[in-house]
C-alpha cells in the first residue's frame, strides 16, 4: 500500500513536465535577457513541449500546453490563440514523430528539434504577418529559433535525467 508520501511523490513526477512549461513560459516572458540583449531569448517552452512530448507523451496533456500558450498570449500581450496553436502544433509534430526519434541519438532528435523550430516559426510569422497586413521581415524570429535549436541538446540532456529520476522511477 502506498504512502502518502510516494502518492504525492507520482503527483509531484507527473506534474513535473507542465510546471517546467508554465516556469519555462514565465521565464520567456519576464525581462531578462542573454548576454545583454545580444543574443534573443531561446523559447524555452517549445524545448519543454517538445522533449516530454517525445519521450513522455501521457504527463504532458493537450489541455496544459493549450494553458502554456495562453498564459504566454496573456504575459507578452500577444494575440490571443496564437501561442496555443503555435504549442499544440509543436506538440503535435513531437508525438507525429515519436515512433522515429525514440532510441535515437541527440544528434538526430535535435535536427528533428530545429525542423519542428522551422515549421512553428513559419507558423507565426504568416499569423503575425496575416494580423498585421503587412510581410514581417523574418530575420528576427529566424533568429531566435536558431537559438533556440542551439540550445536543444542542453536542456534534452537536462531533461533525460530528470525524466529516468522523477517521472520514470516515481
Amino acid at each position: 500500500m502506498a504512502t502518502r508520501a510516494d502518492v504525492l511523490l507520482r503527483i509531484a513526477g507527473a506534474a513535473t513536465p507542465a510546471l517546467l512549461g508554465f516556469l519555462g513560459v514565465i521565464l520567456l516572458a519576464s525581462p531578462v535577457r542573454l548576454l545583454g540583449g545580444a543574443l534573443p531569448t531561446p523559447v524555452i517552452p517549445l524545448i519543454i513541449i517538445y522533449f516530454w512530448s517525445l519521450y513522455s507523451p501521457g504527463h504532458l496533456p493537450a489541455a496544459s500546453v493549450f494553458l502554456m500558450g495562453l498564459l504566454h498570449d496573456l504575459l507578452t500581450g500577444g494575440p490571443i490563440g496564437l501561442w496555443p496553436t503555435v504549442y499544440l502544433v509543436m506538440q503535435q509534430i513531437a508525438i507525429s514523430q515519436q515512433a522515429y526519434f525514440l532510441g535515437r541519438e541527440l544528434r538526430v532528435v535535435s535536427i528533428g528539434f530545429a525542423v519542428a523550430c522551422l515549421v512553428v516559426s513559419l507558423i507565426l510569422w504568416l499569423a503575425m504577418s496575416l494580423l498585421s497586413a503587412t510581410l514581417l521581415p523574418p530575420g528576427g524570429l529566424l533568429w531566435q529559433m536558431l537559438v533556440t535549436a542551439l540550445c536543444f541538446p542542453l536542456f534534452a540532456m537536462a531533461f533525460g535525467r530528470l525524466h529516468r529520476r522523477v517521472v520514470i522511477e516515481v
